[in-house]
């Protein structure tokens, strides 16, 4: 009776002891998973009006996590006049330092620009959205953005972000 006894305690601790190594590594899973789980964010920093002629470097701050992306992928400045998507034209993005990457654009037409700052990194793709107004230019409301009418087809990328969009 002895010996079923000391099969039964011993069976027991084996239990218990393999119970309170799977809680410790769910513990550390979780602690784990809070490391993995980063937002890229893209600061898209330019003026909401500018002069004619008026040279100005748009600017992207990228982040991940609390971390400055010192090695984007790249970072794409897509720029239009409003209503025209369609003849839009590409600069690309030059790191500075911090995360900080620019391009500089000339806005020679007294027009209501609207942009994008394409960003890839970490194998997630933003797209942060803003509009510049050049002198007196009015915005069209028949023309106004809308996300869905600039159509892009990016592979390799885990998602789209829509971010900042005013």
């Amino acid at each position: 009776m002895k010996f079923k006894a000391l099969i039964f305690v011993s069976v027991l601790f084996f239990f218990l002891a393999a119970c309170s190594q799977n809680e410790e590594d769910t513990n550390g899973n979780d602690e784990n998973l809070d490391d993995v789980v980063k937002e890229l964010k893209v600061d898209f920093d330019i003026p909401e009006h500018v002069e004619t002629g008026e040279t100005i470097d748009l600017t992207a701050h990228v982040t991940y996590g609390d971390a400055p992306v010192e090695d984007a992928d790249e970072v794409i400045f897509e720029v239009w006049t409003q209503g025209n998507s369609d003849q839009s034209v590409e600069l690309e993005g030059k790191h500075q330092e911090n995360g900080t990457y620019t391009a500089s654009y000339i806005f020679e037409e007294e027009k209501v620009y609207e942009m994008y700052a394409h960003t890839n990194a970490e194998a997630i793709h933003s797209m942060p959205f803003k509009t510049v107004i050049v002198g007196n230019a009015t915005p069209s409301e028949e023309d106004e953005h809308d996300e869905m009418d600039h159509e892009h087809h990016e592979e390799g990328h885990e998602s789209e972000n829509h971010d900042d969009h005013e």
